[in-house]
């Protein structure tokens, strides 16, 4: 396996891991989806903010993106003296192997001035997969390990990014830097969006009830639901 790839700028250091998602991928379309991590650690002994990004992405017909932007996943983190900020993100693909660097600008909040960080090239590539899949894919019968719900999951997302509130009303504060699934409530007309650390595979293989299934899904195997191509962009145009 490929070794993380890092920077150090001014005492700011930046690395990357990427992986393929397979299930969100049509190859036969042009269309590759990867997920990356980004961890920025600040070794210096002031506190920093992130202002803006900088990317240039370039696939394997030499296609170039440059993508310039506020922050980072809406986000413009501040980060302590000793501390680091870790957030996921995607690049979708027309080949399946490209190649992402850049820079983000930064800003010393002690003294304002402000510098970039270079962010080193990586490599998005389909057989390189630098940190864990989910456990559960779409289609798959789960239950709750601490509610009586049962359900069978649409999609995922590879961290948290639903409504803050929904995640403040959550008691325990399940780790948002894992997936997260929306699960149809077996019995119900219910979607929850739930913690992997929540779920776990369901061993009835009974159907599931809920008005959606038909939507999602175009057949059951005995064992899991086949996913089809509908969108949750075109379940609200229905």
């Amino acid at each position: 396996m490929q070794e993380t790839v890092k920077s150090l700028t001014s005492t700011v250091e930046v690395s990357a891991k990427t992986i393929f998602l397979e299930e969100y991928s049509k190859p036969s379309k042009k269309q590759f989806l990867f997920s990356y991590k980004i961890h920025i650690q600040n070794n210096s002994k002031e506190t920093v903010k992130l202002l803006n990004r900088h990317w240039i992405i370039i696939d394997s017909d030499s296609n170039r993106n440059e993508v310039k932007g506020s922050g980072v996943v809406g986000l413009q983190p501040e980060i302590a003296p000793g501390h680091s900020h870790e957030y996921y993100s995607f690049c979708n693909l027309e080949t399946n192997f490209g190649t992402m660097e850049g820079s983000y600008e930064m800003q010393n909040l002690k003294t304002n001035e402000t510098f970039w960080v270079m962010i080193p090239r990586f490599y998005l590539a389909e057989t390189l997969n630098q940190f864990d899949k989910p456990l559960y894919s779409r289609g798959s019968i789960v239950s709750h390990k601490n509610e009586d719900i049962r359900g069978v999951i649409t999609d995922y997302d590879m961290y948290f990014i639903n409504d803050e509130e929904l995640y403040s009303k959550s008691s325990n504060k399940p780790a948002r830097d894992k997936p997260w699934y929306y699960v149809l409530i077996d019995g119900t007309n219910a979607i929850s969006y739930i913690p992997q650390e929540h779920l776990k595979l369901d061993d009835n293989k009974k159907e599931i009830e809920h008005p959606l299934v038909d939507f999602f899904f175009d057949d059951f195997d005995g064992d899991k639901y086949i996913r089809n191509e509908n969108t949750w962009e075109q379940l609200k145009r229905a």
